[in-house]
C-alpha cells in the first residue's frame, strides 16, 4: 500500500529505471562511483531524480531494496546479473509488465462495480497543470493520479505538475471546476477548449445592459450587481 507521495515517487523512478533496455542499474553507492558507459548507480540515480522534484526528498540502500522485494512478490520477474562485485539489477525479464503497486488510486484507477457509473475511465494522457496553494490536496482530489514530473516555482508560488489523466467529460468537468487553482498549460488542445469554454461562460453571465431590461416591468435583475 502506498503511504505517501514520496513512496510512490520513488516506485514510479524504480519501477521506470528497471523497465530501460538499455542502461544497466546496480546496487551500489549513493554517488556516481563505478559509473561507465550504460551503467549506473541506482541509488544514486532514484535520489537525483527525487531531488529534482523536491529538495528534501531522498532514499536509502535499504529503501530500494525493500522496493525491489516487494515488486517481486507482486509479480515482478528481474534478470540479475554480476559485475564487479555489485549485483546489478538490469530489468524486468517482461517489459510490458504492470505493477499493480503504482496503479493510480480511488477513483481514477478503481474498476467500477457492476451498474455503477464510469467517473473517470479512457486513455490516459499527460496534462500539466500549474498549481497554486496545496497541489496535494489538488491531487487527491483527482484521485492521486500518476505524477510523472513536479517543480516548484518559487517566483510564483506555484508547482507545475504533469499528469496522467483521462481527458473524458467528467474529468474535465473537475479541472475546469478548480478555477484559478489550476491552470492547463499542455495539451495545448484542452488548453484550447478551456480556453473557447471560459469565454462562452463569460458571455453566458455578462452583466445585462438596462436599455435590454424590458421596459416598465420594474423588476431588478436576478443577479443584481454579482456580475
Amino acid at each position: 500500500m502506498i503511504v505517501n507521495d514520496l513512496q510512490r515517487l520513488r516506485w514510479q523512478i524504480l519501477d521506470e529505471a528497471l523497465r530501460d533496455p538499455v542502461m544497466e542499474y546496480f546496487m551500489g553507492e549513493r554517488t556516481k562511483t563505478n559509473e561507465t558507459g550504460n551503467t549506473r548507480s541506482l541509488i544514486h540515480h532514484v535520489n537525483q531524480r527525487l531531488r529534482a522534484i523536491n529538495r528534501t526528498y531522498s532514499c536509502s540502500k535499504r529503501n530500494l531494496q525493500n522496493d525491489v522485494a516487494l515488486f517481486q512478490q507482486k509479480g515482478a520477474r528481474l534478470e540479475p546479473r554480476f559485475r564487479r562485485g555489485h549485483k546489478r539489477i538490469l530489468r524486468y525479464i517482461n517489459l510490458e509488465w504492470k505493477n499493480p503497486l503504482l496503479r493510480p488510486a480511488r477513483s481514477l484507477a478503481q474498476e467500477p462495480a457492476e451498474g455503477a457509473q464510469v467517473v473517470f475511465s479512457g486513455e490516459l494522457c499527460a496534462v500539466t497543470l500549474r498549481v497554486t496553494g496545496q497541489a496535494d490536496q489538488l491531487l487527491s482530489m483527482l484521485g492521486n493520479p500518476v505524477v510523472l514530473q513536479r517543480q516548484a516555482d518559487g517566483e510564483n508560488a506555484a508547482e507545475t505538475i504533469t499528469l496522467q489523466l483521462p481527458l473524458n467529460e467528467a474529468c474535465k468537468a473537475m479541472l475546469l471546476g478548480l478555477g484559478t487553482v489550476a491552470e492547463v498549460l499542455a495539451p495545448e488542445s484542452l488548453r484550447e477548449e478551456f480556453r473557447q469554454t471560459s469565454q462562452t461562460l463569460q458571455k453566458l453571465y455578462r452583466k445585462t445592459s438596462s436599455a435590454s431590461q424590458t421596459k416598465g416591468s420594474g423588476q431588478q435583475s436576478l443577479f443584481g450587481e454579482l456580475f
